[in-house]
C-alpha cells in the first residue's frame, strides 16, 4: 500500500476539527502518503472558511446539512477510492491521537493485510478509562457485546496486540479498498447517524473478512461529547426520553432493533422480543447509574 486517506466528517464543531488537524500535522506518517479528507456536512460556524485559509492541503467536501454521518462517511469514501488511495481511515473530529498513532497503525495493517483494524478508544479525561477494546463475540440472546475489558475500566498502558473484534467504532478505522470493492459501503439508508460503523464491520464478518483491533493504536475520546442521548452523559430523564426516538441519538430504539435484527441468529429468533425487553432495560438501568461525563 502507498497511498492513505483519512476521512473525518464534521458538523459545527470548528474548534475541534482545527485542534484535530493541527494534530495531524505533527504525525509522522512513514511509508505512505497521507491525505486528508474533510466532509463539512452544512456546518454554520465557519469551518469551511476556516479550512480553506488554514489548511488549504486538505479536501473539503460539502454537504447539505441533511448526510450525517453514514453519507458524509461514504461520500468521503467514494473520493478517496476515486483519488487512488489504497485505505481509508475513518477518525471522528473531536478525538485525539496518541503519539506514535500512525507507525503503530501501519506496523499493525502490514501484520494482517487486507484485514479490516479498529483502534483502542480511552477516554480523554485525566483519569484514563476504557472506552472501546473490542469484542470476541456478540451474545446475542442478551443483546450485548461480550467485551474483552468493562466499559470505563482502568486503562492498563501494558495492553498490546492485534485481536479479534466482532464490532469496531468508526473512531479510528482502517478500511482497506479492497474491502469496500468486494462488500460495499456503510448502510446510509436505514443507519444514518449510529450503529453503521458496527454493521460495517458485521458484514465483513460475514464474507470471512478479518476484523481486528490493535491495543498499539491508541485514540482518546471525548466522553461528554461522543453521542446524544449517551446514558452515560448529563441529561435529564426527559431528554432521554426523547432521545430513543430521534435518529441521530445513539440509543434510537428503532436503529437499534435494525441493527439487532439484521444479524440475529435464526435459530433464537423467538426470543427475539425478549431480547429486545432487555436491551431496553439495560438502558434505563445504564441511565440511572450515579456515573456521568
Amino acid at each position: 500500500m502507498k497511498k492513505l486517506t483519512a476521512i473525518i466528517p464534521t458538523y459545527n464543531r470548528k474548534d475541534c476539527i482545527v485542534r484535530l488537524l493541527e494534530m495531524l500535522r505533527t504525525q509522522e506518517v512513514k511509508g505512505m502518503e497521507l491525505s486528508i479528507i474533510v466532509v463539512v456536512d452544512g456546518s454554520t460556524d465557519g469551518t469551511q472558511e476556516t479550512i480553506r485559509s488554514r489548511f488549504p492541503g486538505v479536501i473539503m467536501i460539502e454537504g447539505d446539512g441533511h448526510w450525517w454521518w453514514t453519507r458524509s462517511v461514504n461520500e468521503g469514501c467514494k473520493q478517496a477510492i476515486k483519488n487512488g488511495t489504497d485505505a481509508v481511515l475513518l477518525l471522528n473530529d473531536d478525538i485525539q491521537l496518541e503519539s506514535h498513532y500512525f507507525r503503530n497503525l501501519l506496523t499493525a495493517a502490514q501484520q494482517e493485510p487486507g484485514a479490516v483494524i479498529g483502534s483502542l478508544n480511552v477516554t480523554a479525561e485525566k483519569e484514563k478509562r476504557i472506552f472501546f477494546s473490542g469484542a470476541p463475540r456478540y451474545q446475542w440472546c442478551k443483546g450485548k457485546l461480550q467485551r474483552y475489558h468493562p466499559f470505563l475500566s482502568p486503562y492498563d498502558a501494558n495492553l498490546s496486540g492485534l485481536h479479534p473484534s466482532v464490532v469496531l467504532p468508526g473512531r479510528g478505522l482502517w478500511i482497506p479498498v479492497e474491502v469496500m470493492e468486494e462488500i460495499g459501503f456503510f448502510d446510509e439508508k436505514s443507519l444514518p447517524q449510529y450503529k453503521a460503523d458496527y454493521d460495517f464491520v458485521l458484514r465483513a464478518n460475514k464474507y470471512g473478512i478479518k476484523t481486528l483491533i490493535s491495543w498499539d493504536t491508541i485514540v482518546y475520546v471525548q466522553t461528554a461529547a461522543t453521542g446524544k442521548g449517551a446514558t452515560f452523559t448529563k441529561q435529564s430523564f426527559f431528554s432521554f426520553l426523547t432521545s430513543l426516538f430521534k435518529k441521530n441519538t445513539r440509543t434510537n430504539l428503532s436503529q437499534n432493533f435494525l441493527y439487532y435484527i439484521r444479524y440475529y441468529p435464526i435459530w433464537i429468533l423467538p426470543i427475539f422480543p425478549l431480547t429486545v425487553f432487555m436491551i431496553i432495560v439495560r438502558q434505563l438501568f445504564s441511565f440511572l447509574k450515579e456515573k456521568k461525563y
